[in-house]
């Protein structure tokens, strides 16, 4: 999901508390996508952070929410690799760290960008469709979260269909997520 509008004319407008949502929405996904690149984690937090600020101190130039969004994930990309080729120097390895791949940037991206889009759905379900979907995706049966949850396997099975409804309506511009996730929920 891309950020909402009137979050991305807050924090053009310079709103601090949009600026608290977008950089809630988009912290920890960054963080995985730089440490995919070899970072530690709180070097790949460091990226992540002067990123955000570099980006803040520009905001009046970025034109639309898709634009924020893959402004963040080039800078954060381009910080990271940078970070890496010079920790690499330092260390004194022999051979220059090329540039990762084109395909490999869209794969990494993509698959960031889907689990952020899918964590978010999901955290946004009511408090028991959350629950059961969360199960089915840890590889729980039906009767095993009717146990856990102490609840019947029929209401397990409600639950899951209410969550798949909603969802259905979130991922409709997703049609690809959407089958996905309900392949996984079946």
């Amino acid at each position: 999901m891309l950020i909402k509008e009137k979050d991305f004319e807050g924090f053009a407008d310079g709103c601090e508390k949009a600026f608290e949502v977008i950089f809630r929405q988009y912290y920890k996904t960054l963080v995985s996508f730089s440490m995919r690149y070899g970072l530690e984690q709180m070097e790949a937090e460091d990226v992540v952070i002067e990123v955000i600020h570099r980006i803040w101190e520009i905001r009046k130039e970025v034109k639309s929410p898709a634009a924020l969004n893959a402004l963040f994930y080039t800078s954060v990309r381009n910080r990271t690799v940078n970070v890496v080729r010079n920790l690499k120097n330092r260390k004194q390895i022999i051979g220059k760290q090329e540039k990762p791949e084109e395909s490999e940037f869209r794969d990494h991206l993509m698959e960031e960008e889907v689990s952020r889009v899918l964590n978010e759905a999901i955290e946004n379900l009511p408090p028991q469709c959350r629950q059961v979907v969360m199960l089915i995706l840890a590889g729980k049966t039906m009767p095993e979260i009717a146990r856990q949850l102490d609840i019947s396997v029929s209401s397990v099975k409600t639950y899951k269909s209410r969550a798949i409804e909603i969802l259905k309506t979130v991922f409709q511009n997703y049609p690809l997520l959407l089958l996905w996730l309900i392949f996984r929920l079946e």
